[in-house]
Order: structure tokens, then C-alpha cells, then sequence
């Protein structure tokens, strides 16, 4: 029996052609049009697999940012009126200046409280339009604050005071350990998710509330919601 190719017989080797033919005749326009449609959705499963998992979503531009320990909660209902408990508003905290304030120091003050992060794409979308609601607004009896966690930042204070700083925020920050944002987000059952804003009432309530950031509209139903505020329309 021959062992190498050079030892089989021209015959063979010429016989062999029909089957290279047949082989090279395999890949058929229908068959390559086949092949490009099912790799294109492997590709396309694997983009919205990765994305689902991702720190922002398409659908609320929302950034998942709590820790672990963070309570399950559900969505926030649309229309709502949260009394905040007294315990609560006068829970001293912290800024990032070192001063302390509680929430009821702002008790004839309508507050817009917003929890973000200097890493959150949406937070820094969204931050241009609370500068503007601070300086519309300061006039009239609104306070902005802003609320930035120790957990989401890495306990990196001096980064987040840097980032203030070249945004020119005139706001106050508030730097939390959970003691604010946890009871906050439980209050209204919402999602552990950033951005989220608070339209609080002069008596203590949270009468608006918005997850995630959507320019088309939420900076008009924030000042709805703020305007309402004042008028004392916000009130049940």
C-alpha cells in the first residue's frame, strides 16, 4: 500500500479534481448570504447582552450605583405626596465644606434634592440643568442640593470637591454615607439607581420625584413640580 502522495498514480490524482470542485462549489451566494445574516445576529446578541449589563440603560439613561447592601425596592409610583419624617429631616449631615445642615433648616424653602456621581454620564447631563433651576430660582425661595455618597465616589471627597469646583456648581453638596439617600429612595420605593432628583415641599414632602434623567422632559416637569411647590399647589 502506497504511504506518500508522490507514490499514488496520476490516475487518482486526477480523479481527485470532481471532489475540489464539489468542495469549492460549497460556499454558494445563498449559503454566504446565510452565514453573513446568522453572524450578524451573534454580534447583535452579544451587543445587547453586554449592554443589559452595562451602568446605563437606553430606555431611562439610569446608572445602577448602590452598593450591595442596599434594600430591594420597587419602582416609584408616578403621582405622590411623601411626608418625610421629622427623625429624618433633622438628621444632622455634612457637606463637603465641612459644614453641617439638616433638611429642616430649609423648612420655608421648596428643595431640590438631587443624588448623583461625577462618573454618571446622565448626573453630568443633568447637572447644567439644576445650575440653571439654583440660579432661576434662588430668588424665589428654592434650594438645590446636591447629594453625593461615600460608597459611589470611593470615599474620594477630594475628587468630587475638584469636580464642583470645574463645573462651577454654586449648590451645596452634600456628602453622605447613606444616611440621607437610603431613607430617601425607600420613601418613594425607588430603584437603587442614579440620577434621582426630589422636589420637596416647604412642610416636608416629596411631592415629585424623577429617576434617571430625560432632556426632553424632565427639566419642564421639574420646574412644574417646583413652581406647584411654591404655590403651595403641591400640597394634598
Amino acid at each position: 500500500m502506497a504511504s506518500s502522495k508522490e507514490s499514488l498514480p496520476i490516475e487518482n490524482s486526477q480523479s481527485s479534481a470532481p471532489d475540489d470542485k464539489a468542495k469549492d462549489s460549497f460556499w454558494t451566494p445563498g449559503r454566504i448570504a446565510i452565514t453573513l445574516i446568522a453572524l450578524a445576529l451573534i454580534i447583535w446578541y452579544g451587543v445587547a447582552e453586554w449592554g443589559s449589563k452595562g451602568t446605563q440603560t437606553t430606555s431611562g439613561t439610569v446608572a445602577k450605583t448602590a452598593p450591595k447592601t442596599a434594600p430591594a425596592i420597587t419602582a416609584a409610583p408616578e403621582a405622590l405626596v411623601v411626608p418625610l419624617s421629622a427623625e429624618l429631616r433633622n438628621t444632622s449631615l455634612k457637606t463637603l465644606d465641612g459644614r453641617s445642615l439638616k433638611l429642616s433648616d430649609f423648612a420655608d424653602k421648596v428643595v431640590v434634592l438631587n443624588i448623583w456621581a461625577t462618573w454618571c454620564g446622565p448626573c453630568r447631563q443633568e447637572m447644567p440643568e439644576l445650575v440653571k433651576v439654583s440660579n432661576d430660582y434662588k430668588d424665589r425661595g428654592v434650594i438645590v442640593l446636591g447629594l453625593a455618597t461615600t460608597y459611589n465616589e470611593r470615599d474620594d471627597q477630594q475628587h468630587v470637591k475638584d469636580y464642583i469646583k470645574a463645573q462651577n456648581v454654586p449648590y451645596q453638596i452634600i456628602w453622605d454615607d447613606g444616611t440621607l439617600a437610603g431613607p430617601l429612595v425607600e420613601a418613594v420605593q425607588g430603584r437603587s439607581v442614579i440620577p434621582q432628583s426630589f422636589v420637596i415641599s416647604r412642610d416636608g414632602r416629596i411631592v415629585k420625584h424623577f429617576e434617571g434623567f430625560r432632556p426632553s422632559s424632565d427639566p419642564l416637569s421639574m420646574r412644574q413640580a417646583i413652581e406647584e411647590a411654591l404655590s403651595d399647589k403641591g400640597k394634598a
